[in-house]
């Protein structure tokens, strides 16, 4: 397989309609209201309540980080489940694989275009924690740009697993369904057997690695043992009997989350080659 300039242009123009499709739909539209509402019932019920975001930068962020792997998750279920198997339920691959272009080329317009609106959409997230972090504390912590990033990495992690079950399966609602249930139920109960059933640490467990989205974040550890302390302490238990968190390794996090991407794209990309009507 050899790779042309013309290749890059056709997968451009085939993200471009990738992102244009999702925009326009249902889909975008009930994802945009619903992290809106989130947003909004995190910064605001606090305060309804006699309470506040906190007074750091990091004390206002990590109010918010704890959502943001379900939003990717979601994302991934609504717009990259329904990438590739969409085509073959609604038989307009058919007309598509007629045009001059590569299948290579459509894969990947595909990809692109599914990890960069799910992209854009948790930076305007990040954004509006950034504006609040402002509001509160007068300032944004460092911290915040690095759950991003560790964020960035599991919606291309994500994706890729999505996309994958996409290329083999056929039905898109099946494909949505079952790429929730696999990355919100699934892969958190695998873990959570070997963690307690062997002496292996799941590192290399995507629902693992994506805890660095929250632990990036001092004040975010700080919170959660704060209150595992005093869940302790009413139970007449120690704190690490209750799994008290601790900063996350980030190379192994990079390393997990750019492992389960490559090889969940790669084999979406084989399925798609060899998949017929």
């Amino acid at each position: 397989m050899y790779i042309e300039l013309d290749d890059f242009r056709q997968s451009y123009v085939v993200a471009k309609n990738e992102i244009r499709k999702f925009v326009r739909g249902k889909r975008f539209t009930i994802y945009a209201v619903l992290t809106t509402v989130v947003f909004a019932l995190i910064t605001f019920l606090p305060y309804l309540f006699g309470g506040d975001l906190g007074d750091t930068p990091g004390e206002v962020i990590a109010n918010y980080v704890s959502i943001v792997d379900l939003l990717i998750i979601l994302a991934a279920t609504l717009f990259a489940s329904v990438a590739i198997v969409s085509e073959f339920e609604e038989r307009t691959a058919l007309i598509l694989f007629t045009r001059p272009i590569k299948k290579t080329s459509i894969f990947v317009g595909k990809v692109v275009g599914c990890i960069v609106l799910e992209t854009v959409m948790i930076v305007l997230f990040y954004l509006g924690m950034a504006v609040a972090s402002l509001a509160v504390a007068g300032s944004v912590s460092a911290d915040l740009f690095v759950s991003l990033g560790v964020a960035f990495l599991f919606v291309v992690a994500v994706s890729g697993v999505a996309i994958f079950i996409s290329s083999v399966m056929k039905k898109g609602s099946t494909t949505a369904i079952l790429t929730f249930v696999l990355l919100l139920l699934i892969l958190p109960i695998i873990s959570s057997v070997i963690s307690g059933s062997t002496s292996v640490e799941p590192w290399f467990m995507l629902d693992q690695a994506s805890n660095a989205i929250q632990t990036s974040i001092p004040e975010y550890i700080d919170l959660v043992n704060g209150m595992l302390e005093h869940a302790a302490e009413m139970m007449g238990v120690s704190p690490e009997d209750l799994g008290v968190i601790t900063a996350p390794d980030m190379a192994k996090t990079i390393i997990t989350m750019l492992g389960w991407s490559i090889v969940s794209l790669s084999l979406a990309w084989v399925a798609f080659i060899r998949r017929e009507f």
